[in-house]
């Protein structure tokens, strides 16, 4: 419905001809989708700003669909009338979307919340199913964009929504129910973007944007611009569209980390004080029994302590330019082509300088924690440190730079045509690629051994802020080692700093073709049958220096360490407690390129995709899916009520070929190393419903089942794989390429009240009967049960049918997951006439599930019981709004409960997660004419940190990470 209408209207154009006109609800009980489960024509969706009315010469029209507001109104009759559970997003205005970044405008959705990465949202966890349960479609065709950041990089299933300027699309689509025409491979949801098209439009378009961002904690202001040009020719049956958007973000990160935590009797035990034998870890005889007494209590496997503690400066900034460009062509009333393009380039250079303790991370056969003496230590009630005082620790200063990119492109072209009255067809073509870049991912280190008087304390501002003495003048180069690697003045070991070159690269790519049909049998029964062929391919490659990454020669002639360093300060905006340093001596990138040559790929430099730490991300995996599906739908009246949906069956046929290396050394092979291929195939019947009953006009009541899949985790099925055969021992340690997809069987209820237009209250329950998951478990069971070829096993003197112990990934059980949403949207209309304009959006999800985990890989090992790893039990969100005349502003607050993210975690921990996080964001804008607007947007008002944790009871931080408030103050213009 829209907003604002004023027409006058000559020649017998009634007020419905001009409101069908519009493209506001096409049909009151047709889904809002073609036949191929893509985004139904755009002309449904955006704001329109004028639209002709044939009629004699003297028939006028004027309208005004503009504002926040009417896309709100818009979006819900786009939910009202699907047969499933959908819910949009849509521009308020040309090129103009409700929020900076897709993802944080995607959580604004009922069940729907996000992880942030470098101060933007990223990824997306749909009620309570991680990003790689959902899928997103671009144009109607399936897509995967990955990058990089300090979330780590994306070489899984999950889309990474960082990569585009949001100003590039006009509506976002999240559905939450499946139907048998949407492709399979979402537990969660799938996603639909699209972009701009110039039909949307009718006539010349132009919207022009400029803004200045500025982030208060780097003190630096960024520009961010778009543009979009549109045009229709030819009575409005060709069309032309071009947009282009380009931002910079300035990041400042300042973080402190434990670098997780170990216990008592991890990486070799302490130091044991000793008197009188002049050893390294001597002490006093008057300190020998109180020395004792603290490395017991150190010692002890319940106490923990941090790996190394340190403080870490990062900054840098991002870039991101995106391109589209639309051409559509209706020949007649019955045809419709359209070619779209997308380019999108997203790039990240930044640069860290951590400061920290690494022996706390060493163990013996590194000269590190087995030296360290342990001179006084408090614990907490839970056996976590809050003071120590240690001797004998190797410190580390680091500088890592961070340059990577993701080019994405995608062509799509779709065709729809009636054959008459009853019959359709529509179809599309395309292709699509994500490359991510990755080749300086370098860190260089410097290092000084056996300090003394090294000191943790976190009790003056708690965990995330402790106070650190290094014991020695870190701002002094002179007191600094960079060379090979030594063995330290009564150490166990040889150690050194070193140089970390790791260049990686992950590209996808789809190709997909479908075919849709469409033969209604009569007003309100309808049949759709279709076919598709898919595509994709992902490959990860990643390199490490061949001769290792430490015992470099010494500093070369010509150079000192004094060349080699340079001075940095940071941390200002975390207050770090005295005596923690705020500048330090750190290695300088670019004079060590200088001296080592370390890009350059020859020698001591050279690269390589061999080198054992490196082997298992040099991976791929090819799927091709054939699918088809038959779908009935339906609107008919029963009774008094009006009942619609949609009843079908979706069948796929996947194959999946994999190929890694896998570490087999025998007499054939010594070198062991096998790049090896393994493929699979498997299929799937899912049938599925989604049913509307509508009591009256305002009031509905919806149900939908079906079964679902979601194909297993990259990383799972083509990972790195060793064959051990040592006498008696037999191991595999591998991924599984022959995984099953994860399974469910799912429902949903709900009723929805609109009491008029612009207003929802909802309440929907839903329940997923997770059938197949994936776990890593050992187990005993012969070589040929792994599915791997049985020529790895020659030179060894066992066969295919002979036990082995397999450490392996492998389907298990799964189990229930349940939740709850509530949904409240209306203008406050109802409000005093000078309170006028207000409006509120409001909702909030529950979800709860547990699974069983294994705690260790061990055969036999207990289970732990936890939630589904990034599913946070309680989120909601909250929009109040103003918009009256040329005014309009907004403010909105995003909570999201901790999740899981690891089970069990690292370091003998149980688990590892994220805390829960509130967003507070702003908007505000001024339409000083029909074509000019001034605006200012505030994002993450409040400046809240993200902070990880591990076990789920201490809940001991691992990370705490604050990045600044973020602001844009903007000038508009639209013709």
């Amino acid at each position: 419905m829209i907003d604002k209408v004023h027409a006058r209207l000559v020649g017998g154009v009634s007020t419905l001809a001009l409101v069908l006109a519009l493209g506001d609800v096409a049909q009151a009980g047709e889904a809002m989708t073609t036949a191929s489960g893509q985004p139904a024509p755009a002309a449904e969706a955006p704001p329109v700003q004028a639209q002709d009315v044939p009629a004699d010469g003297n028939a006028v029209t004027e309208v005004v669909v503009t504002g926040f507001r009417n896309s709100l109104q818009r979006a819900l009759e786009l939910k009202r009338s699907n047969t499933g559970v959908v819910d949009s997003i849509l521009a308020e205005d040309i090129a103009k979307f409700p929020d900076n970044n897709l993802a944080e405008s995607i959580q604004r959705i009922p069940g729907v919340a996000i992880s942030r990465d470098q101060g933007e949202g990223r990824a997306l966890s749909v009620r309570g199913l991680g990003p790689d349960f959902t899928r997103v479609r671009i144009n109607g065709m399936e897509a995967q964009a990955s990058t990089d950041g300090y979330g780590g990089a994306n070489r899984g299933r999950g889309f990474d929504f960082n990569v585009f300027a949001s100003e590039l699309f006009n509506r976002i689509d999240v559905r939450k129910t499946p139907s048998a025409d949407v492709e399979e491979g979402s537990l969660g949801a799938t996603v639909d973007l699209t972009t701009g098209h110039p039909f949307d439009y009718k006539g010349f378009k132009l919207a022009a944007s400029a803004q200045a961002g500025y982030n208060d904690q780097t003190e630096k202001t960024r520009p961010r611009l778009a543009l979009l040009v549109s045009n229709t020719f030819a009575d409005d049956r060709l069309g032309a569209l071009f947009s282009i958007a380009y931002s910079k973000t300035a990041v400042n990160f300042q973080q402190s980390s434990s670098g997780l935590w170990n216990q008592g009797t991890g990486d070799g035990g302490w130091c044991r004080p000793t008197t009188g034998t002049g050893g390294l870890c001597d002490v006093p005889a008057a300190e020998f029994a109180h020395a004792t007494e603290i490395y017991n209590l150190a010692s002890a496997p319940t106490t923990y302590y941090p790996r190394f503690m340190r403080y870490v400066q990062g900054l840098g900034k991002t870039e991101r330019l995106g391109l589209t460009g639309s051409l559509q062509w209706a020949p007649d009333e019955d045809t419709k082509v359209t070619l779209d393009g997308l380019f999108s380039r997203y790039k990240v250079n930044r640069d860290d300088w951590p400061l920290e303790a690494i022996g706390f991370s060493r163990g013996a056969s590194q000269g590190g924690k087995p030296e360290m003496l342990v001179r006084d230590m408090i614990l907490d009630a839970d056996n976590t440190l809050q003071y120590g005082l240690f001797d004998n620790v190797d410190m580390r200063s680091e500088h890592n730079r961070d340059v990577f990119s993701t080019d994405f492109g995608q062509w799509t072209l779709n065709g729809e045509h009636k054959f008459g009255d009853k019959f359709s067809l529509d179809g599309v073509v395309g292709y699509s690629y994500s490359d991510f870049d990755n080749f300086n991912d370098i860190s260089t280190q410097i290092d000084r051994f056996n300090v003394d008087g090294y000191s943790i304390d976190i009790r003056p501002k708690g965990q995330y802020l402790p106070a650190i003495s290094y014991g020695f003048d870190v701002t002094n180069p002179a007191l600094w080692y960079f060379g090979p690697t030594v063995t330290q003045p009564g150490g166990t070991g040889p150690t050194g700093p070193e140089i970390r070159l790791r260049p990686n690269y992950t590209d996808n790519s789809y190709k997909t073709v479908q075919l849709n049909g469409k033969y209604a049998l009569s007003d309100g029964f309808s049949i759709r049958a279709g076919a598709n062929w898919k595509q994709y391919d992902f490959n990860a490659q990643s390199y490490r220096y061949a001769l290792g990454e430490a015992n470099f020669p010494a500093i070369p002639s010509g150079y000192t360490i004094q060349s080699l360093t340079e001075q940095f300060c940071g941390l200002g905006n975390m207050k770090v407690p005295s005596p923690t340093p705020t500048c330090w001596t750190t290695p300088n990138i670019d004079a060590f390129a200088a001296a080592y040559d370390i890009y350059g790929d020859t020698g001591r430099t050279a690269l390589s995709q061999s080198v054992a730490s490196v082997r298992g991300e040099n991976r791929s995996v090819r799927e091709e899916d054939r699918t088809g599906y038959l779908m009935a739908n339906f609107d008919q009246g029963l009774g008094t009520w009006r009942v619609r949906g949609d009843l079908g069956v979706r069948y796929v046929e996947t194959k999946q070929t994999s190929t890694f290396y896998t570490n087999v050394p025998t007499t054939v092979n010594p070198a062991g190393f096998v790049q090896t291929t393994v493929e699979r195939a498997y299929d799937d019947t899912l049938p599925s419903m989604n049913l509307v009953a509508e009591p009256n006009d305002k009031l509905l009541i919806r149900f939908s089942a079906a079964k679902v899949m979601a194909r297993p985790a990259l990383g799972n099925l083509a990972a790195a794989t060793t064959v051990s055969v040592a006498g008696g021992s037999r191991s595999v340690s591998t991924g599984n390429a022959n995984l099953d997809p994860y399974r469910a069987k799912t429902a949903d209820f709900s009723v929805e009240w609109y009491p008029k237009p612009g207003v929802i209250l909802s309440a929907g329950l839903f329940y997923k009967k997770i059938s197949t998951y994936v776990q890593t478990i050992t187990t005993v069971a012969p070589y040929s049960s792994t599915g791997l070829p049985v020529s790895l096993l020659d030179g060894t003197g066992v066969n295919a049918n002979d036990d082995f112990s397999i450490t392996n990934v492998v389907n298990t059980p799964g189990g229930p997951l349940k939740g709850l949403e509530l949904n409240y949207q209306q203008p406050l209309d109802f409000l005093p006439k000078a309170l006028r304009g207000f409006g509120l959006l409001a909702n909030y999800t529950y979800v709860d599930s547990d699974i069983d985990y294994f705690a260790s890989t061990a055969a036999g090992a207990q289970t732990i019981s936890a939630p589904l790893l990034n599913l946070s039990k309680n989120a909601y969100n909250a929009t109040l709004y103003y918009e009256r005349g040329k005014a309009q502003a907004r403010i909105s607050v995003n909570y999201r409960d901790k999740y899981l993210t690891a089970v069990p975690g690292r370091y003998n921990q149980d688990v590892q997660g994220n805390l829960s996080t509130t967003f507070l964001d702003g908007s505000a804008s001024y339409k000083v004419s029909d074509q000019l607007s001034f605006s200012i947007d505030a994002l993450n008002l409040t400046n809240e940190k993200d902070i990880s944790y591990v076990d789920s009871k201490t809940q001991r931080f691992e990370n705490y990470r604050i990045g600044g408030r973020q602001f844009y103050l903007g000038v508009r213009y639209t013709y």
